[in-house]
């Protein structure tokens, strides 16, 4: 699934606008929307997986976890 990401998303923007944001499943959702009606490619087929994947690799707890980790340096 990454690799489909990184193509659909990465058309118009680097990989790090997206891996610097940690949204909710509803954010991701609208987000998703919003990229789709700009042109990004996600079949409605895999945008379900699109959809968990962004969440799970990119909610709001994965910030979280990065803050902690950065703060423990």
């Amino acid at each position: 699934m990454q690799a489909k990401i990184k193509a659909a998303c990465t058309q118009c923007h680097t990989a790090s606008r997206i891996t610097k944001q940690h949204m909710t499943r509803q954010e991701w959702d609208a987000q998703l929307d919003k990229m789709i009606g700009l042109g990004a490619d996600v079949p409605d087929s895999e945008r379900k997986a699109f959809l968990s994947y962004l969440t799970k690799n990119f909610g709001p707890e994965k910030s979280v976890k990065a803050k902690s980790a950065t703060s423990e340096q």
